[in-house]
């Protein structure tokens, strides 16, 4: 089952892919797409070409906790895909994935793609754990 991950940014959307088992994934690429509408379209896009079962879209949950204006952005965004594709579309939280990436690039180099791929491979090891877990 192939994912594709998504980090919604406020400039840049990195996406990230699964391999065909849902095991591992790698950086897809960044999109540098300001409108909500045509990024959501573009996901569903490359979901279609890539054959990705689900979507798994980054959720930046606030530390405190609660909801912050950018979780709004996100959850109005996971809302706007889900109209334009049968395939699922999940949240995950994305907490520390861009700090994760930016030790993977060098400084002022884009780190979108690598945060979308550090999402997505939590959400694939979590997952992983639940069949084995249902298999026992």
């Amino acid at each position: 089952m192939r994912a594709l991950g998504v980090d919604v940014g406020a400039a840049r959307t990195g996406l990230a892919l699964s391999d065909p088992l849902g095991i591992t994934c790698r950086p897809l690429t960044i999109l540098q797409i300001r409108d909500r509408g045509a990024l959501a379209t573009a996901v569903a896009d490359v979901a279609e070409q890539e054959d990705a079962a689900t979507i798994v879209v980054g959720l930046p949950r606030p530390l405190s906790g609660g909801v912050n204006q950018q979780m709004r952005v996100v959850i109005a965004f996971i809302d706007r895909l889900r109209t334009l594709t049968p395939r699922p579309v999940v949240s995950w939280d994305e907490r520390f994935t861009s700090k994760l990436a930016k030790e993977h690039r060098r400084p002022g180099e884009p780190v979108d793609d690598v945060a979308a791929c550090h999402l997505l491979q939590n959400y694939l090891d979590h997952s992983a754990l639940g069949r084995s877990e249902a298999a026992e």
